[in-house]
């Protein structure tokens, strides 16, 4: 996961990690003040690696007027521009429409593939 197009792209904020280690892109919301893993209701974004209780991690504050991009972790041709999908804890987007939270808006290849990209904001 990825800022795609902001208004306030350099919009970061810091904060201590919990006790998992985080990829950049990762959804995260605050637990108890520190930062865990979240990809059903996400607040922020990761900006950079982090291992367990690590301190002053940058993370970008998820805005429902900004898009992003993410990485499709399972074929995608049965999606279309408007499905809402579910994303995993690493940030990728998912196939799967039931409780999805990131609205697609763009596929940027037709091909729909895994591993390719979508570029959509969270609702």
């Amino acid at each position: 996961m990825k800022l795609y197009k902001s208004q306030n792209e350099y919009d970061t904020e810091a904060y201590t990690n919990g006790l998992t280690a985080l990829v950049v892109g990762a959804p995260v919301k605050l637990s108890s003040g520190k930062l865990v893993a979240d990809a059903s209701a996400p607040t922020h974004v990761v900006l950079e690696a982090a291992a367990a209780n690590e301190a002053n991690i940058l993370v970008h504050p998820i805005r429902k007027d900004e898009q992003y991009s993410a990485i499709l972790s399972a074929n995608g041709s049965a999606l279309n521009v408007g499905d809402a999908v579910t994303l995993n804890t690493s940030g990728l987007a998912t196939a799967t429409t039931a409780s999805g939270v990131f609205r697609i808006e763009e596929f940027l290849d037709a091909t729909k593939a895994s591993g390719t990209v979508v570029v959509g904001k969270f609702i």
